[in-house]
């Protein structure tokens, strides 16, 4: 911004991909790593005395591994993972995001022209990918949708009844357009002469009759899955 290179610094929820704090900084140091820490537990709610915390996966970068930071983490009583050299699969969430918020916002802009300018203009993208952006590692939910709900039981029970919804809609519409008498579609293509006729609805019965289970749908006896250690990444 302002032709100098700043920094975005992000602690998101492993679970829901919810942006739980952000700053934009022009360097990094320990204490830009204690503070988004903090906030993060702030606006969770999560008391800085509380027992248990949230762990932090972090990369090897001086900041991360710095005396500071790790005295302040041992202190709080929460825990730092570090990932691993050259693997950055091992922080994939985060590095996803960045690659993302680069492509969509970013750099469309280009160069921020002040810092006011950047926080505002990045805050409201990170609003829209909370609550408008839906994820297909999330079901296609929003990352808002998902950290709420926090339960991946009633995730997948809310999905399969929309699967069921719209297999009934489909179905009532084809059913629909086969007893109303309509005309089945014919092709045709440049050259070749009339295609043959086909009637997309001839066996909707059959297909929803005959259709797997999905592979993903829990047992009623499935337990509350959503996450008892919560892991943050930065």
């Amino acid at each position: 911004m302002g032709g100098v290179r700043w920094y975005l610094l992000t602690v998101i929820d492993f679970f829901s991909r919810w942006i739980i704090a952000w700053e934009v900084v022009p360097t990094v140091n320990a204490g830009n790593v204690k503070a988004i820490y903090q906030a993060g537990l702030k606006n969770q709610g999560i008391s800085i005395r509380s027992e248990s915390k949230p762990e932090l996966r972090v990369d090897r970068g001086s900041p991360n591994r710095s005396t500071i930071t790790q005295e302040f983490f041992e202190a709080l009583g929460a825990e730092l993972s570090f990932a691993r050299v050259r693997r950055p699969t091992d922080n994939a969430l985060t590095e996803r995001f960045y690659g993302t918020i680069k492509q969509e916002e970013i750099y469309l802009v280009g160069n921020y022209p002040d810092e006011i300018s950047a926080r505002e203009e990045i805050g409201r993208y990170i609003e829209r990918y909370h609550h408008q952006r839906p994820h297909q590692a999330l079901m296609n939910f929003t990352p808002a949708h998902v950290h709420e709900v926090n339960n991946k039981s009633r995730l997948m029970a809310e999905l399969n009844e929309i699967k069921r919804r719209t297999r009934e809609k489909r179905k009532a519409y084809w059913e629909q357009k086969r007893n109303s008498g309509s005309t089945p579609f014919e092709g045709r293509c440049p050259g070749k002469g009339p295609a043959r006729s086909v009637d997309p609805g001839a066996n909707t019965e059959g297909i929803f009759k005959h259709q797997p289970r999905d592979f993903r749908i829990e047992s009623p006896s499935t337990e509350n899955d959503s996450l008892v250690e919560p892991i943050l990444s930065h």
